[in-house]
């Protein structure tokens, strides 16, 4: 059942990339008000069914938000849910489901990276893998083309945006650590999420922002998809995955993720990957191999899946 509950939540994160570039490129609704749903229903879903089933962990945070601690959660908050929300999703109002699922697939890397900023050593492997994957990831980002270096903003854009998606991602990892190790992944998962979502209800609220509500029940049916599949759903399957298979087997399934998106993005949004992008992909892939051969240094996975 291990192998099961991963190669779903490696599936449903990555129909994530082609099911938001669809709604956000036909602009059949605004990023802020497809995360706000997103997380609102997937929070509520998380909530409800870890009231029965994980009552006592669930229910074990409550005195937090009444404490110091609610300051931790808010920020984690606001990085893990807002700040990866709102940047991916305005940048996939410009750029491929299939470079947003590669791009967001650095986070382990971006990971180790901040590492170096908090004291942590690298290794010559690390920083020959983290080169390698610079290369690619400046390949896929379109900013190295047939006819050299390409700096247009209108290019790098919402690919960039993707990019600051993933490093909010990335530190949100990193400061929820300690979180997790209190309360436990599924309490710490549900209430972050909970707590974004109200953050971006009063963004929603007092920003002067423009907002494209759903017209219709097509448009409603991926909308509702989105917040039960990719977001409840693949949260719960990835933490039954891990309680069931061991941590190395589970990060090589969740690098399915990006397969899936590819070939999802193939048939239903037409997209095609170039091979200056195909092969900075190849880089990448190269390097995160590289990087973590050790096999130690993704035991944050084991509390922060890197997916959206």
């Amino acid at each position: 059942m291990g192998i099961f509950w991963s190669f779903l939540s490696a599936f449903l994160w990555g129909t994530t990339f082609v099911c938001a570039r669809f709604l956000l490129g036909n602009d059949y609704i605004d990023p802020m008000t497809l995360s706000f749903i997103r997380f609102s229903l997937g929070g509520l879903l998380l909530l409800g069914y870890g009231l029965l089933y994980y009552r006592k962990e669930v229910l074990a945070v409550l005195p937090a938000l009444r404490s110091i601690y609610i300051f931790r959660l808010a920020l984690a908050a606001l990085l893990g849910i807002v700040g990866m929300s709102v940047l991916l999703f305005y940048g996939q109002k410009t750029t491929t489901a299939i470079n947003s699922s590669f791009i967001m697939q650095l986070n382990p890397l971006l990971i180790l990276i901040l590492g170096i900023f908090v004291g942590e050593s690298i290794t010559w492997r690390k920083s020959a893998g983290m080169a390698i994957s610079l290369v690619g990831i400046i390949m896929l980002l379109n900013m190295l083309g047939n006819d050299g270096f390409n700096l247009s903003l209108t290019n790098l854009s919402g690919n960039l945006m993707i990019l600051g998606s993933a490093v909010c991602w990335a530190v949100y990892s990193v400061i929820s650590k300690g979180i997790v190790e209190r309360w436990g992944g599924y309490a710490a998962t549900t209430w972050i999420m909970l707590l974004g979502a109200v953050e971006l209800g009063l963004i929603y609220t007092f920003l002067p922002i423009k907002h494209i509500l759903p017209q219709n029940v097509s448009v409603w049916s991926y909308i509702l998809y989105l917040a039960v599949f990719p977001t409840a759903v693949a949260f719960f399957a990835w933490y039954e995955g891990m309680r069931l298979l061991k941590l190395s087997l589970l990060n090589i399934m969740q690098y399915l993720s990006p397969v899936f998106t590819v070939l999802l993005a193939w048939l239903w949004l037409g997209e095609r990957l170039t091979w200056l992008q195909a092969g900075g992909i190849g880089l990448i892939a190269m390097g995160i191999a590289l990087t973590f051969a050790s096999g130690n240094d993704g035991q944050q996975a084991r509390a922060n899946p890197s997916k959206p």
